[in-house]
């Protein structure tokens, strides 16, 4: 904002010229703080945002941690009953020689479909983990931008009252010399 630059009448300045300096002032303070307004909006709106990506990422670990921890049973299952299926196999062999082929293949069997689907299973889940992973990596780039955005906001914020705060200050200025120049 300019200084304006009066013209001296009879005891003092124009009036015209000085409401409409004051009319002008009035008007930039005016847009100045609509902006201002609409600036504080669009952080708090992004600041809303910037939440509910977080209450999101949140639930999407604790996905991953449910995921992690079902495979982790999976392979302790998957485990368990190669185990069983090897014991199975191993006490009929002693119990019935004759038996002994033929249930030995069964057991092996058994234990190769179930190696099988367990194996299937761990690739489906780590499928959904790295789907997962990729959701994330999104969400934290998502983020960044919100982050950036309420940044950038921030600082036309600042910009706005930095150039408030001059004009209010030659404003000041301006009455001073006035009121000076009205006691001589």
């Amino acid at each position: 904002m300019e200084t304006p630059d009066f013209k001296r009448v009879i005891r003092g300045y124009d009036p015209e010229a000085v409401e409409q300096a004051w009319a002008e002032t009035d008007r930039q303070l005016s847009e100045a703080n609509a902006v201002n307004k609409e600036l504080r909006l669009q952080i708090n709106s992004l600041r809303e945002q910037n939440s509910e990506w977080g209450i999101r990422l949140k639930n999407y670990e604790k996905i991953e941690m449910d995921l992690r921890d079902a495979l982790l049973s999976a392979q302790r299952i998957a485990n368990q009953l190669k185990e069983e299926a090897t014991k199975q196999a191993n006490d009929l062999v002693q119990s019935a020689r004759c038996e002994s082929e033929t249930l030995l293949y069964e057991a092996t069997r058994i234990s190769a479909l179930k190696e099988v689907e367990a194996d299937a299973m761990l690739i489906n889940k780590h499928a959904e983990i790295s789907q997962i992973e990729e959701q994330i990596q999104g969400l934290v780039e998502q983020k960044t931008e919100l982050q950036t955005l309420v940044d950038q906001a921030i600082h036309h914020l600042e910009m706005v009252k930095g150039l408030l705060e001059p004009a209010t200050i030659k404003t000041l200025s301006s009455e001073e010399k006035s009121s000076e120049r009205d006691s001589e």
